[in-house]
């Protein structure tokens, strides 16, 4: 296969269509257990963690992989290739596990550690969403034009249901001004304020994972992605452990809105 990012984008896109029968018939249906971090796991994200993995190192031998749900290792493994690739196989677990349809796949096509294209199956929706700065938004095959994004008191901002004095006190001060949802699936937070479906988002716990795909998306169409206090990306090492981090997304105007509303500057942009 050439060894460019357009065979790249056509790979992930086809791995990703390929493995969404699987997903629908395993929804609701598979066995899952608790992992020591307080995270389910089910036997699908391993199955699909390594299907991903055999489709993409085959095509691309020198690229890397990443799964939350693969044993790399206890330590941090560099990102050493030009390109990587980063895959949370099930985001939105507890969901997936419940039959509660908010739930999807997400990969995310990293260059020089920064995603570059990303792909969201959205299972309650049954579309995939997948495009990267430079690269257009789509949702399957239908490319979709950049929407305004309200920034008022009918703007719907997603967010996580954390417990958390930081999450708390930043959601408290957005319900005064937005309306608020947790959806379950950092993915489709993402996705969603990237099509337009929403127009932001803040959490306090996710990890690069939850985002990557997700940021391109927001950045296929001049969106932001921001984070509190941790340089995310580019990313330097893969890691499953380790505490997450907090960020906020959508237009530039929505995150300057955010940043006013909850009294806080984020320390870094992508």
């Amino acid at each position: 296969m050439d060894d460019t990012i357009e065979s790249r984008i056509k790979l992930g896109y086809q791995a990703v269509k390929e493995q969404t029968e699987y997903f629908s018939r395993q929804f609701g249906q598979v066995a899952s257990k608790w992992k020591l971090d307080g995270s389910r796991v089910t036997e699908a994200d391993i199955h699909l963690s390594h299907v991903f993995a055999d489709i993409i190192i085959e095509a691309f031998e020198g690229d890397q992989f990443f799964s939350e749900e693969l044993d790399h290792g206890s330590s941090p493994l560099p990102l050493n290739s030009e390109y990587a690739w980063l895959l949370d196989p099930i985001d939105g677990t507890n969901n997936f596990a419940r039959s509660i349809a908010t739930c999807s796949i997400s990969l995310a096509l990293l260059k020089d550690g920064s995603p570059v294209y990303g792909y969201i199956y959205d299972h309650s929706a049954g579309k995939l969403i997948h495009g990267g700065p430079g690269k257009g938004l789509f949702l399957d095959d239908e490319p979709q034009q950049q929407r305004e994004t309200l920034v008022n008191a009918h703007s719907v901002i997603s967010t996580q249901a954390l417990s958390t004095e930081d999450a708390a006190r930043d959601d408290s001060s957005l319900q005064m001004r937005f309306k608020m949802r947790a959806m379950g699936s950092s993915a489709l937070h993402m996705a969603y304020a990237a099509l337009g479906w929403t127009d932001g988002v803040i959490a306090h716990r996710v990890k690069s994972w939850d985002i990557a795909a997700g940021m391109a998306l927001l950045a296929a169409v001049g969106g932001s992605t921001r984070f509190f206090d941790t340089k995310v990306f580019p990313l330097k090492e893969f890691s499953s452990s380790g505490s997450g981090f907090g960020h906020i997304a959508g237009s530039n105007e929505m995150c300057d809105t955010i940043e006013e509303a909850i009294g806080r500057k984020c320390a870094f942009r992508f």
